[in-house]
C-alpha cells in the first residue's frame, strides 16, 4: 500500500509524541528520514516526501509573497529534497551553483575574445562533471573493448539530475553571453533558480529568461491557481501510480527474459513501454508544474499530446518540449540551423539528435536511437511537400505511422542491450501471430484492457481533452479536495508496494 512507503517512521515519531513517550525512541523513528539512499531516491510519489511536503507549505504560507527569508526557506527545503536524493554529492550541486554564478558575472564584465575564453571555460568546466559522472565508465570500457586496453572502470554513482541541472546551468551562461539576459546580481535568486525543487532532478530544463523575472513577482494563489495546481498533481499521480508502473510490470516482464516471449507479446511490449515512458514522464511533469503552481512560480509545458503527432518533426515539437528547444537553441543553430545549405542543415540535424541520444545514456543503444531520429527527421523533411495536404485521413495515417516509428525507436531505450533491441523489433515485426490474441486475453486480459485505456487517452482528440480539463477546472473548489482523496484512494487500493522510481531520473 502506497501508504506504508517512505512514511512510516515518521508516523511513528509523530505518534510517540502525542503519546508523552521517551526522547529517545523518537529520535530513533525520525533518524532515517534525515539519511539518504543513493539507490532509493527521493521522488514525488512517495509517501514520506507528500507527507514532508505538506509540513513545508504549512510553514511556507506563513512568509510574505517577496520575502527573501520565503526564498531561502524554499531553497534550503530543495537543498534537503536533492540531500535525499545524492547524500553528499549534494556539495557537488552547490560547488557548480556557485561558480557558474560567478563565471556569469565575469562573463558580462568582459569583452572581445577573453570573454569568448571565458565562456568556452565556463562551458568545459560545467560539462566536466556531467562527461566524467556519465560517461567516464562508457569511455573505458568501449577503449577496453576496441583497443584491448586495461583500463579500470570506476562503477560511478550518477548524481541525480545532473544531465538536467548541468544543461540549466549551460543555458544560463551562453545567455549571459550573448547578451540576452543580464546576469543575476543576487546569489540567492540565482541559487533559487538552480535548486527549485519541483524541477531539480528529472526536468523540465527551466530557462533563466523564464524562471527569474518570477522571483519578484510570484503568482497569487487563487482559487483558479489552486484547482490548476490540485488538477496537475493529480492527473500526474494517477499517470504514474495507476498506469505506468502497472504497464511495468508486464514490459519489464518481457525484457528480463526475452528469448521467452513471442513476437505478439514483443509487439504488446512495445505498445505498453510506449506509453508507459510517456504517462511516467509526463506524470512528473505535471507533478512538479502542479507543486510550482502551489508555490507561486509557473513552469513551461513539457508534452503537449506527442503522440498526435502527425510526423516525427511535429512529435519534437510535442515530446520532452524543453530538451527540443534546449537542443535546437544551443546546439543546432549555432552550428548553422539551416543557414548554411541542405547538406550542412541535414548533418547539423542529425549532430543535435546523436548529441541528445547520447545525453540520455552512456550507452550505444541511445547513440542509435539519437540516430535514428535524425535519419527519421531528415527523410521528413526531404519527402515533405511544399504545400502540407491537410486531408483528415492523411493526417489519420501520419499519426499511425509517426507513432509506431517512435514506438519501435522506443525499444532501444527498454532494451538490455543494443542487440536484444534488434532481436526484439525483428521477432514482433517478422514472427507476429496475431491468432495468438485469444489465449493472451485469457491470461492476460489487465494488459489488453489498460493498453486500449492509454490509447483512448493518448489519442483522444485535443479539442476534446482541453473541453474535458475546463470542464473539470469549472467545479467549485470545495469539492477539489474530495476529488484529491478519491484519486489517492484509487491509488491506494490499485498500487504494489514497490513504487518504481520515475523513468527519467536515470538520465
Amino acid at each position: 500500500m502506497l501508504l506504508k512507503i517512505g512514511g512510516t517512521n515518521m508516523i511513528n515519531a509523530l505518534h510517540r509524541i502525542s503519546e508523552g513517550l521517551d526522547f529517545n525512541r523518537i529520535l530513533t523513528d525520525i533518524k532515517p528520514f534525515f539519511t539518504y539512499d543513493l539507490k532509493s531516491p527521493w521522488f514525488f510519489t512517495e509517501f514520506g516526501f507528500l507527507l514532508t511536503l505538506a509540513f513545508f507549505l504549512i510553514g511556507y504560507a506563513f512568509f510574505k509573497p517577496k520575502s527573501q527569508w520565503k526564498l531561502i526557506y524554499l531553497i534550503l527545503f530543495s537543498l534537503f529534497f536533492y540531500y535525499k536524493s545524492s547524500g553528499p554529492l549534494l556539495v557537488l550541486f552547490v560547488g557548480v551553483i556557485l561558480i557558474d554564478y560567478l563565471l556569469a558575472l565575469a562573463i558580462n564584465a568582459l569583452e572581445g575574445g577573453r570573454k569568448k575564453l571565458l565562456l568556452v571555460f565556463s562551458v568545459i568546466y560545467s560539462l566536466s562533471f556531467l562527461l566524467y559522472f556519465k560517461y567516464y565508465d562508457f569511455v573505458i570500457a568501449n577503449l577496453n573493448q576496441y583497443l584491448k586496453t586495461n583500463f579500470s572502470e570506476q562503477n560511478l554513482f550518477l548524481p541525480i539530475g545532473i544531465s538536467f541541472y548541468t544543461f540549466q546551468s549551460l543555458s544560463y551562461l551562453i545567455d549571459v553571453y550573448r547578451k540576452e539576459i543580464p546576469p543575476s546580481k543576487n546569489f540567492l535568486d540565482y541559487g533559487f533558480y538552480m535548486t527549485f525543487f519541483p524541477h531539480l532532478v528529472a526536468g523540465p530544463i527551466v530557462r533563466a529568461r523564464d524562471f527569474l523575472p518570477q522571483i519578484s513577482n510570484p503568482l497569487p494563489f487563487t482559487n483558479d491557481v489552486s484547482k490548476e495546481a490540485l488538477l496537475r498533481i493529480t492527473a500526474g499521480l494517477l499517470k504514474k501510480l495507476l498506469i505506468a508502473d502497472y504497464l511495468a510490470k508486464y514490459v519489464d516482464m518481457v525484457y528480463q527474459l526475452p528469448t521467452g516471449f513471442s513476437g505478439f507479446e514483443h509487439a504488446l511490449a512495445m505498445y505498453a513501454y510506449s506509453f508507459q515512458i510517456y504517462f511516467d514522464f509526463s506524470g512528473y511533469s505535471d507533478i512538479a508544474i502542479g507543486i510550482a503552481l502551489i508555490l507561486g512560480y509557473r513552469l513551461k509545458e513539457n508534452f503537449n499530446n506527442p503522440y498526435l503527432a502527425p510526423n516525427i518533426t511535429s512529435f519534437w515539437r510535442r515530446w520532452h518540449i524543453s530538451l527540443s528547444l534546449w537542443l535546437r537553441d544551443y546546439i543546432y543553430i549555432p552550428l548553422g540551423g539551416n543557414r548554411k545549405g541542405v547538406f550542412l542543415t541535414y548533418i547539423f540535424l542529425l549532430t543535435t539528435m546523436l548529441i541528445g541520444g547520447f545525453w540520455h545514456g552512456a550507452d550505444w543503444r541511445f547513440v542509435f536511437w539519437g540516430f535514428a531520429h535524425g535519419m527519421l527527421l531528415i527523410i521528413h523533411k526531404l519527402l515533405s511537400p511544399k504545400e502540407p495536404n491537410n486531408r483528415w485521413w492523411l493526417r489519420g495515417l501520419g499519426i499511425v505511422f509517426t507513432f509506431h516509428c517512435v514506438g519501435l525507436l522506443w525499444i532501444f531505450f527498454r532494451a538490455e542491450s543494443i542487440q536484444v533491441a534488434f532481436e526484439s523489433i525483428k521477432l514482433l515485426t517478422l514472427n507476429n501471430n496475431l491468432a495468438e490474441f485469444g489465449a493472451f486475453w485469457s491470461a492476460r486480459p489487465e494488459v489488453i484492457l489498460l493498453l486500449l485505456f492509454s490509447a483512448l487517452i493518448v489519442f483522444l482528440p485535443e479539442a476534446w481533452k482541453q473541453s474535458l480539463i475546463n470542464h473539470v477546472l469549472s467545479l467549485p473548489l470545495y469539492l477539489w479536495p474530495l476529488i484529491f482523496l478519491i484519486a489517492l484512494q484509487l491509488i491506494i487500493q490499485f498500487q504494489d508496494n514497490a513504487i518504481k522510481p520515475f523513468i527519467y531520473f536515470q538520465f
